[in-house]
């Protein structure tokens, strides 16, 4: 399902804000280069490299599609508090991953699109131990692949794992995630950000009124883009449009203040990926955003589904679960991919 062209993905808005600000060409030599994750095989494991299929391959519903296009893909994530990032060793615990998309570049159409994923999805995930071994999987929300793993570039690659194999195989050439307690530094960066309030936060912070249009604080910023218990109707999609809704007002914004000032927009990304992980150079990032900058995009998919109450966890408690819907998922990737059913 395609959302909107004009919408800017959150953490595109977070972490690619070269491109958006349109100081990407201006900045690019000026950052050191690493060379990119190969355009190879998608991993079964993280250890082991297993190939899922060749590159350009994937397996959907027991059907193999083929592309010829030359695409590249990124993850991005957006994380929670709920783990023990900052820690090492055994006292490490990762995060859930609160907002996952997949930046599809391509490179052969000069097009990008985002595919923003719900992290209720159920799906196969690596328990990955903490020295990196993956021995078992078990089908549990998507969110959860990065709280396994022994540090938080181990909880990344655990992710893309997943997203991966969820995709039926589609290679990832890096990723970046970026905690969500960030947004107030974001926030206040360009001294905050207007938005019209469109949930019911009477629950979780009464100075968000239903309705009305305000420029957010940097706390009501943070309670806008991560609350979902609570808040409307609880669910994640509802919060996932919010968060596209904060993030194109925020680009905008970002966008007027830097005027596309080289100097400034390079701070601001340097900023940005202070706090990031990512197995990406500034370069590198440079480079998409400088892409991101020159092609058409396509704008926002996400694919449909079914939501649910289930108990995968194991804790005893009910929690929110997403089925995806085989077709949408189809569709979705054959627009993404230019995909072509193999006889």
């Amino acid at each position: 399902m395609k959302i909107s062209k004009r919408e800017i993905s959150a953490v595109v808005s977070l972490i690619l804000v070269l491109a958006l600000l349109g100081g990407g060409a201006a900045i690019a030599g000026k950052l050191l280069e690493k060379t990119p994750v190969a355009d190879g095989t998608a991993d079964e494991t993280v250890k082991g490299k297993e190939s899922i299929l060749p590159s350009k391959k994937i397996k959907l519903l027991g059907e193999t599609y083929s592309y010829d296009h030359q695409i590249e893909s990124y993850l991005l994530l957006g994380t929670d508090a709920s783990g023990n990032e900052e820690a090492e060793g055994e006292a490490y615990e990762g995060s859930m991953a609160d907002v996952l998309c997949v930046l599809v570049l391509d490179k052969t159409a000069k097009t990008y699109a985002l595919l923003q994923l719900n992290r209720d999805t159920i799906t196969k995930v690596d328990l990955m131990t903490r020295d990196g071994e993956c021995n078992a999987t078990a089908e549990l929300q998507l969110c959860t692949a990065h709280w396994y793993g022994g540090n938080k570039t181990m909880s990344c690659e655990n992710t893309v794992t997943a997203v991966s194999r969820m995709l039926g195989g589609v290679s990832m050439n890096g990723y970046v995630a970026l905690s969500m307690q960030h947004i107030t530094f974001l926030n206040h960066l360009v001294g905050g950000v207007t938005v019209t309030i469109e949930d019911d936060f009477s629950a979780e912070d009464a100075s968000l009124v239903m309705g009305e249009t305000i420029t957010l604080t940097d706390e009501q910023a943070e309670h806008y883009i991560r609350a979902r218990m609570g808040v409307g109707d609880g669910e994640n999609l509802s919060r996932m449009r919010r968060q596209r809704q904060y993030l194109t007002a925020f680009a905008a914004k970002a966008k007027e203040q830097l005027g596309g000032d080289a100097k400034q927009t390079l701070s601001m990304a340097q900023d940005i990926l202070a706090m990031s992980t990512t197995d990406l150079t500034e370069k590198k990032l440079s480079g998409i955003a400088d892409m991101l900058y020159q092609y058409e995009n396509l704008g926002i998919y996400t694919i449909d589904g079914t939501s649910a109450l289930g108990m995968r966890l194991g804790d005893g408690l009910e929690h929110a679960e997403y089925y995806l819907d085989d077709q949408s998922l189809v569709d979705t990737l054959t627009e993404l991919y230019s995909l072509k059913k193999e006889a």
